[in-house]
């Protein structure tokens, strides 16, 4: 080969081989620095995020440190339509490795007003088209704090997976709490079933929601804008125990068996009724399955209240629907306010249409000296006493309704008790001490006076 062309072609490989990969390195630095090059990157990123998230989505800073890895700096996600703040994240990572997606979360915050737009996006985006996910998914999050008004608490450590199939998805949490004095982690778990009906050609669906707290003491407050009827039950009630809920076409149910709801303030609970009672309260479910929809209703536990405030009004309801026996009339009568009670300790029973009140007050330390069924002590001494006898549940209804309901005890104050206390699908016999006198008309010929027409 001649010398001038040996030249040439090393001309050639040089400034394809070199000078131009580094002319085109250089001018790629120069576009990624422009403004326009940031700014175009951060709106197709936002979008991409707010078509898979169904949240608005902007981010402070962003770094692209390798093909497959993403660092997101002041991450803020809030509501599509009002624009409301639904969490932040102060450093967010996305990397894939093989065939996984990983997520790290420094520092998020969530606000306890809006989970409920975050649970839609995470159950309508990532649950109900498992096609929009194409990796299973793992998320950590450090200090993750849940904001609701002036309370908050911390989880020091939240670890979930993110799984897809046909037939089901499903994301599996573990969840520390900071302050927690347990060291087993809560465990929670959400997943979405899709079965089908080969007769019908259709796909029903199911979302189903268990949590396990692992005797760790999980405040209420962390759920109560998400389920308001939580919130009456106060800023100290927390939750240990099992639950199972479960949401269909047909309705929800929901499993509590074997869970503890304690520190439930009942001056917060009775806030808005019409009868005043006081003090902490401590329920233990032994059984707990409700079921709206099918009326079924199986309820049995107990309930514990020390030192508090009972309204006069409030006990004679107990007497008049629940059956209670009250004791010591004269002493409490005498008193010009409500009557202050040393314990309330009742055990309950609900199946249906029916249920059983028995005062257990001999069964806690202290007061083993007390004859069976006291349900209440006052001033040490006996108050209220049960009865063995099973009652209609729908009672409870009437016992804690204002004195102005009528007849059928429904108002604003009980309604959430419907779920609950199942009525009576026909009306029940009354109970007469004389039989009628007139038992048909047909045969009725009347006397001398008053005769059938001719």
């Amino acid at each position: 080969m001649h010398e001038r062309t040996q030249q040439a072609i090393g001309r050639l490989l040089f400034v394809f081989c070199c000078a131009g990969p580094s002319i085109f390195t250089i001018i790629w630095i120069l576009i990624t620095c422009t403004t326009w090059f940031q700014n175009r990157t951060t709106q197709d990123l936002q979008g991409r995020m707010e078509s898979t998230l169904g949240l608005t989505v902007t981010f402070e800073s962003y770094q692209h440190p390798a093909p497959d890895h993403w660092v997101f700096g002041n991450l803020n996600l809030r509501h599509p339509e009002t624009l409301k703040l639904v969490g932040k994240v102060r450093e967010a990572h996305w990397l894939i490795q093989g065939n996984e997606a990983r997520m790290l979360l420094e520092q998020p915050e969530l606000e306890a007003n809006q989970i409920v737009a975050l649970w839609k996006s995470i159950h309508d985006r990532f649950l109900c088209y498992p096609d929009n996910l194409k990796y299973p998914l793992s998320i950590a999050a450090n200090d993750l704090t849940i904001q609701s008004g002036n309370h908050s608490f911390t989880l020091s450590d939240l670890d979930a997976w993110v799984e897809n199939s046909q037939t089901e998805s499903s994301i599996a949490l573990q969840l520390h709490l900071a302050d927690g004095l347990s060291h087993a982690p809560m465990m929670m778990k959400v997943q979405r079933n899709r079965d089908t009906v080969e007769a019908a050609q259709t796909i029903t669906t199911s979302t189903s929601v268990s949590l396990n707290t692992n005797g760790t003491a999980l405040p209420c407050s962390a759920v109560a804008d998400f389920l308001p009827a939580i919130e009456s039950l106060g800023s100290s009630a927390t939750f240990t125990g099992n639950l199972e809920w479960e949401l269909s076409n047909n309705g929800w149910s929901i499993d509590l068996a074997g869970s503890r709801l304690a520190g439930i303030e009942l001056d917060r609970l009775f806030e808005n009724h019409a009868h005043r009672l006081s003090g902490k309260a401590t329920i233990e479910l032994d059984r707990c399955f409700i079921m709206p929809n099918e009326r079924k209703s199986d309820l049995s536990g107990q309930i514990r209240v020390e030192q508090g405030l009972i309204g006069k009004a409030l006990l004679k309801q107990f007497a008049e629907n629940l059956r209670f026996k009250l004791l010591e009339t004269e002493a409490w009568n005498d008193l010009s306010g409500d009557v202050p009670y040393d314990l309330i300790a009742i055990g309950f029973n609900i199946s249906g249409t029916q249920m059983r009140l028995t005062g257990i007050c001999q069964n806690e330390r202290g007061y083993e000296n007390y004859p069976a069924g006291v349900a209440i002590v006052f001033n040490g001494y006996p108050l209220a006493q049960s009865f063995e006898d099973a009652i209609e549940s729908v009672r409870l209804l009437a016992a804690v309704a204002p004195m102005h309901s009528v007849a059928v005890p429904m108002s604003a104050q009980t309604e959430w008790l419907t779920n609950i206390l199942v009525p009576p699908s026909r009306p029940l016999p009354r109970l007469e001490s004389t039989p009628p006198r007139i038992r048909s008309a047909r045969v009725w010929e009347g006397g001398p006076l008053v005769q059938q027409p001719r």
